[in-house]
C-alpha cells in the first residue's frame, strides 16, 4: 500500500513540474527548425553545416530531455548527448564563418542542456566555459576585431540574461521538487508513524515517534513534545535542528498555565495551532514558534507540540502546518490509546492476580477440605475423648509435618491448662499444666487467635523449663475454639526454624475447630451418660420423696389440695375431704376454682382474695391459696389449705364475752372505791392527816389505772364482737386535735418535750365519731409523749391530699425495733425499749387505734428507726360531693 502511495506521488511530482521534458523537446525543436531555416534561406551554407545543424537540432533537445526525465543511466546519455552537442554546435559555427559566423545562437543548445543536465554551479560554470571559447574563437581568429568584442559582448549579455532566466527557472522547478520529495518524505513518515502508533503501548516510545515525524516533516530548529499532569507540564522529547537529542531541554518543569497564557495572547493559523513569540523553555531573537495543544478524550490539553523556526522561514511552516496538524491529532490518538492500554494492562494485570490468587486459594481450600474431610470422618467414629484427642493430634501433625505436639485443655476448677495428649514426648519437662496466660498456650487461650513462632528463641512467650525447649524450633499454637469459648490449645513442634507457614496456621485452626465440634458431642455424650445416670438417682429419690410427702398430707390435720398449672386438681388429702364434705375421686382432675374458698383469678388474685373465711355446715374454715412456684419463678401449679376455725371460733368468743362481763362486772366496784377515795382524801367522813393522804393518793392512782385498763378491754370487745357504733357527725379535724393537745399540754410540759403543730390551712370537714377521734389522737400522741425521752421533740401534721385527710406524728423517741415491727398491732403485745417499765400499759392502745380507723373506713402504718424515733400516721376519707 505505502509503495503505491510512493508511485503516485511520483506521478504527481512529474505532472507539476515547472519544466516539462515535453515543453523543453518542444523549445529545443523551434530553435533548432528556426536555425534550419534561417541558414538554408539567409546565408550560402555547406552540406556539412546543414548536416551538423541537422544532427545538433536532434541532439541538443535530446540531452535537455534526458536531462528532466532523470535517472542515473538517463543521466549518463544525457552528459554524452552534451558532449556532441558542444561538439556539433562549435563545428557548426566554424563551418560558417568562425567568430563572424550568424549561427552563434547554436551555443545556445549545449548551453541550455548544460543548465538542465548540471544544475547549480556546475551548470553555470559550464555555460560560461562554453560562452567563454566562443569569444576566444571570435577574438583570436584572423578576422578578429573591436567590432567582434563589441558584438561578442553584446551577445553575451544576451545569453547571459537567457542563461539567469534558464538558472531561476531550474532553481525554482529543483526547490520545488525539494519540497514535494521532503511533503513525500513527511507523508510517508506520517503513515509509518500512523501505522506504528497503532500498535504502540507506551506514551514514550509514541511521544519520541511523533516529535522525530514532526522534525521531518520541515527541518525546523526545535520540536518538542511536552505532557501536561496535574497542572504541571514537562517535557518529555525535545528534538534540535540536525534531529540530535536536546537532553538539556527534556526533562524541564513547569506550570502548564505559562503555554495557556501564550496561546491567549498568540495568533491562531490553524484549526488549532497557535503562533507565538516565545515558549516557556525557549525564546532565542529571530525565532517564530507554533503551539498545537493535545486535545484527548480524557483532558482538554493533554500535552503541547512546539515548533521552532526561523522568521523567514514562515512560509515552510505554513506549508507544513496541515501535516502538524494531522501529526498532533496523531499524538493526541496515541496518548489516548497509550492511556487505554494501559489502562486495560492495569485492569489485565489486576485480573490475572486475582485469577492467580483465586487458584491458588481454590488449591488450598480444596486441599484444606480433604483434610478436613478426613479428620471429619475419623473423628466421627469415637465418642471416647481421649481416644478423640490422640487421633486429632496425629491427623493434624500428619498432615502439617510436624515432628512434635500436644493439646492443652483448660480445667475448669482449677482454671490451668493440662496436657491431655502428646505427640513425640512433647512435654519436654517440668509440670504438665501452666496456669492461665501464662507462656505461649497461656497467650494464645487468652488471645484466642494463632500464633507463629519461627523461632522459639526470639520469642519472650516460649518457656524454657528444660534442655529441650531451650534449643532453636518452630512452633505453632491455636486456640480450641467452639463458637466463641475457648477450651484449650493446640501445640505443634519442629526442629526446623521457620517450618510453618500461615497455611499451616490456616489449616491447622480449621481442623482445630474440627477437632473442638468433636470433643464438645463427645463432652455432651458423656455429660447426657452422666445427667442419665444422675437422673435416675434423682427420680427414685422424687418418688421417695412423693410418697413421704403423700404419707404427711394424709397424716396432716389441714386440708390440702393441689392443682396443676392449668389449675387442674392433682391431690386431695384426707383432710380436705372431711373439712369440705367432699370425695377425692370426685373432684379430682376439675377445676380448683370450683371449690370454696378459691379465688377466681388464680395468678392474678390479691392478697384478700387469696386468704378467705367463710363458713361449710356447722364448721367455720380458714382457707389460704398460694402459687407453686420454681426456683426462677415459674408457676408451676396451686395449693389450698383449708383450717377448720370452729374450736378457736368458739374460744374467741367465750374469750371476748368473759372480757365484757369480768370488765362490766369489775367497772362497779371500781367506781364505788374510787367515790369513797375522792370522799375520804376531801374529808367529808373526817379530817385525814397527811400519813393517811398519801396510801389513799396511790390507792386513787391504781383505781383509775384499773378504770382505764377496764375501759380498754370493753373496748377491744366491743369491737371484736362488732357492736362497736360511731354516731358519725361533721367535724372539724384541726379543731379536734387542738383540742386533745391543750388536754395532754401539761405531760409534755411535764417531760420537757418540745411539740410542734404544722396544720394546712382551710383544710375541708370529714364525717367522723368526735369521741372516736379523740380516743385516736390520744392513744398516738400520749405514746409520743411516753416514748420520747426528755428534751425530745413531737411533731404533728395534717394536710389535705388525694380525698382524704393525712395526720402524721412524728417523734424523736426510742423508736421501734425490726423485730417488733410485725407485732405493734397485736392486741396485748408491747415491744421492748428502756421506757417500756417505766411508761407501762395493756399493749391494746394501738390494737384499738387500728380497729377505730378501719371503723372510719381509713387507715393506719407507721415508720420507725430503732432509738431514733417513730412516725405513725392514719388517713380519713373525706365526703365525696354530689
Amino acid at each position: 500500500m505505502v509503495g503505491g502511495m510512493r508511485q503516485k506521488s511520483r506521478k504527481h511530482i512529474l505532472s507539476s513540474t515547472l519544466i516539462n521534458p515535453i515543453w523543453v523537446g518542444v523549445g529545443f525543436g523551434i530553435l533548432s527548425i528556426s536555425l534550419l531555416l534561417y541558414a538554408i534561406v539567409q546565408i550560402e551554407t555547406s552540406l556539412s553545416t546543414l548536416i551538423s545543424l541537422l544532427m545538433l537540432s536532434l541532439v541538443g533537445p535530446g540531452a535537455g530531455m534526458v536531462a528532466l526525465i532523470g535517472g542515473v543511466p538517463m543521466r549518463r546519455s544525457a552528459y554524452v548527448l552534451l558532449v556532441a552537442a558542444v561538439g556539433l554546435a562549435f563545428g557548426v559555427i566554424m563551418l560558417s564563418g568562425g567568430g563572424d559566423s550568424p549561427l552563434w545562437p547554436a551555443l545556445l543548445l549545449p548551453i541550455s542542456a548544460a543548465l538542465l543536465i548540471m544544475p547549480g554551479l556546475p551548470g553555470a560554470g559550464l555555460a560560461a566555459a562554453i560562452w567563454l571559447a566562443y569569444g576566444g574563437i571570435s577574438l583570436l581568429g584572423p578576422a578578429g576585431g573591436l567590432h567582434l568584442a563589441a558584438d561578442w559582448l553584446l551577445r553575451g549579455a544576451q545569453i547571459n540574461l537567457i542563461v539567469l532566466l534558464i538558472e531561476r527557472t531550474l532553481s525554482a522547478q529543483r526547490g520545488l521538487q525539494q519540497r514535494t520529495l521532503a511533503r513525500e518524505h513527511a507523508l510517508h513518515r506520517f503513515l509509518e508513524v500512523s501505522n506504528h502508533l497503532r500498535v504502540t503501548s507506551t506514551i514514550q516510545q509514541a511521544l519520541e515517534e511523533v516529535a522525530t515525524a514532526v522534525q521531518q516533516a520541515g527541518d525546523f530548529d526545535c520540536v518538542a513534545l511536552c505532557l501536561v499532569e496535574a497542572a504541571q507540564s514537562q517535557v518529555v522529547v525535545a528534538i534540535g535542528a540536525s534531529g540530535r537529542r536536546l537532553a538539556a531541554v527534556e526533562g524541564l518543569t513547569f506550570a502548564a498555565s505559562e503555554f495557556q497564557q501564550r496561546m491567549g495572547q498568540g495568533r491562531t493559523v490553524g484549526a488549532t495551532a497557535v503562533e507565538v513569540e516565545t515558549l516557556p523553555f525557549r525564546s532565542l531573537r529571530g525565532e517564530l514558534h507554533l503551539i498545537l495543544p493535545l486535545h484527548t478524550q480524557e483532558k482538554p490539553m493533554r500535552g503541547v507540540i512546539s515548533v521552532s523556526v526561523a522568521r523567514e522561514a514562515r512560509a515552510v511552516l505554513e506549508e507544513a502546518l496541515p501535516l502538524l496538524e494531522l501529526l498532533a491529532n496523531q499524538a493526541a490518538a496515541a496518548l489516548d490509546n497509550a492511556d487505554l492500554y494501559t489502562t486495560l494492562d492495569q485492569r489485565v494485570q489486576r485480573a490475572t492476580a486475582d485469577l492467580e490468587r483465586s487458584s491458588d486459594e481454590l488449591r488450598r481450600a480444596r486441599d484444606q477440605a480433604e483434610v478436613l474431610y478426613k479428620v471429619a470422618r475419623l473423628l466421627s467414629v469415637t465418642l471416647d475423648e481421649e481416644q478423640l484427642l490422640s487421633q486429632s493430634m496425629h491427623l493434624i501433625a500428619a498432615h502439617i509435618g510436624a515432628q512434635r505436639g500436644g493439646i492443652m485443655l483448660l480445667e475448669p476448677e482449677s482454671g490451668r491448662l493440662i496436657y491431655r495428649t502428646t505427640l513425640g514426648q512433647a512435654q519436654t519437662g517440668g509440670a504438665g499444666w501452666v496456669e492461665r496466660g501464662q507462656g505461649l498456650a497461656g497467650w494464645v487461650m487468652e488471645q484466642r487467635q494463632a500464633v507463629l513462632v519461627p523461632d522459639t528463641t526470639r520469642d519472650p512467650r516460649w518457656q524454657v523449663r528444660s534442655r529441650y525447649d531451650a534449643q532453636a524450633r518452630a512452633v505453632l499454637a491455636v486456640p480450641i475454639m467452639l463458637e466463641q469459648e475457648s477450651l484449650g490449645v493446640l501445640i505443634l513442634i519442629h526442629d526446623l526454624v521457620g517450618h510453618f507457614t500461615p497455611e499451616h496456621a490456616q489449616l491447622a485452626t480449621a481442623a482445630a475447630s474440627q477437632a473442638a465440634a468433636a470433643l464438645a458431642k463427645a463432652q455432651l455424650y458423656r455429660y447426657i451418660s452422666e445427667q442419665s445416670h444422675h437422673l435416675g438417682i434423682v427420680a427414685q429419690q422424687r418418688e421417695e420423696e412423693a410418697s413421704t410427702l403423700m404419707a404427711m398430707l394424709r397424716s396432716i390435720g389441714d386440708g390440702v389440695v393441689v392443682s396443676d398449672r392449668a389449675g387442674f386438681i392433682q391431690i386431695i388429702n384426707p383432710a380436705a375431704e372431711a373439712i369440705l364434705g367432699i370425695t377425692a375421686d370426685a373432684f379430682r382432675g376439675r377445676q380448683i376454682t370450683q371449690l370454696p374458698g378459691v379465688p377466681t383469678q388464680l395468678h392474678a388474685a390479691d392478697a384478700e382474695s387469696r386468704l378467705q373465711k367463710f363458713a361449710v355446715a356447722e364448721r367455720t374454715v380458714r382457707s389460704h391459696y398460694a402459687d407453686v412456684r420454681s426456683p426462677h419463678g415459674e408457676i408451676l401449679g396451686g395449693v389450698v389449705v383449708y383450717h377448720d376455725m370452729t374450736r378457736e371460733e368458739i374460744a374467741d368468743r367465750l374469750k371476748t364475752e368473759l372480757m365484757a362481763t369480768a370488765s362490766h362486772e369489775l367497772r362497779t366496784p371500781m367506781t364505788s372505791i374510787r367515790g369513797f377515795v375522792d370522799m375520804l382524801m376531801l374529808g367529808t367522813f373526817g379530817e385525814v392527816s397527811a400519813a393517811q393522804r398519801e396510801p389513799l393518793r396511790v390507792i386513787k392512782n391504781n383505781v383509775v389505772r384499773l378504770v382505764m385498763l377496764i375501759d380498754e378491754l370493753l373496748d377491744m370487745s366491743r369491737v371484736e364482737a362488732g357492736e362497736a357504733r360511731l354516731r358519725r357527725e361533721e367535724l372539724d379535724l384541726a379543731e379536734v386535735l387542738r383540742d386533745v393537745i391543750a388536754v395532754l399540754t401539761s405531760q409534755f410540759r411535764e417531760r420537757e418535750i418540745d411539740l410542734h403543730v404544722e396544720f394546712q390551712e382551710h383544710l375541708p370537714a370529714v364525717i367522723a365519731d368526735r369521741q372516736r377521734i379523740e380516743q385516736i389522737a390520744v392513744n398516738l400522741i400520749g405514746n409520743a409523749c411516753k416514748y420520747t425521752p426528755r428534751g425530745g421533740e413531737v411533731w404533728i401534721a395534717m394536710h389535705n391530699g388525694n380525698g382524704e385527710l393525712r395526720v402524721d406524728v412524728r417523734d424523736t423517741g426510742v423508736g421501734i425495733s425490726d423485730e417488733a415491727k410485725p407485732h405493734i398491732f397485736t392486741p396485748f403485745y408491747r415491744a421492748d425499749n428502756p421506757l417500756r417499765d417505766e411508761v407501762g400499759g395493756t399493749g391494746l392502745g394501738l390494737s384499738i387505734t387500728q380497729r377505730l380507723v378501719e371503723l372510719h373506713g381509713g387507715r393506719i402504718w407507721f415508720e420507725s428507726e430503732s432509738n431514733k424515733g417513730s412516725t405513725f400516721s392514719f388517713v380519713l376519707p373525706l365526703p365525696v360531693k354530689e
